[in-house]
């Protein structure tokens, strides 16, 4: 039932696009514009935020999917998954307090990390 509503859903939707922008497949400049636009976006965050983010995720995900593992229960590995990350990088904002820069933005990023790596885990495709 499921493969024939998404079945439906993408076939009987309409391909919205630019018909008048001919694409001539990528060239040097469409790359060299992709990683400039994928720079502006990394100074825009900072890249310390992506470290927090991306340390958090592999944290995360690596305990939920052990919990998983071990208990099978989704919500018990979703919140262990989080609470290990967000521990680890608060341990990191307490050390940066005296070694270093601690910043909420910081602790943030550690949340979004440690969400997106739980849920990744848990989440029944």
């Amino acid at each position: 039932m499921k493969l024939l509503l998404l079945f439906i859903l993408l076939f009987s939707t309409p391909c919205l696009g630019q018909d008048d922008v001919p694409y001539y497949g990528g060239t040097p400049e469409n790359l060299r514009f992709g990683l400039s636009q994928m720079d502006k976006f990394i100074e825009s965050i900072g890249q310390d935020k992506l470290l927090h983010m991306g340390a958090c995720y592999v944290i995360s995900s690596t305990t939920a999917s052990i919990v998983y593992n071990i208990t099978e229960n989704r919500k018990k590995a979703f919140m262990y998954g989080i609470l290990s990350a967000v521990v680890v990088g608060g341990i990191k904002e307490i050390h940066d307090i005296n070694h270093g820069n601690p910043s909420w933005g910081d602790v943030g990023a550690n949340v979004v990390g440690a969400t997106l790596g739980a849920s990744v885990v848990i989440v029944r495709f």
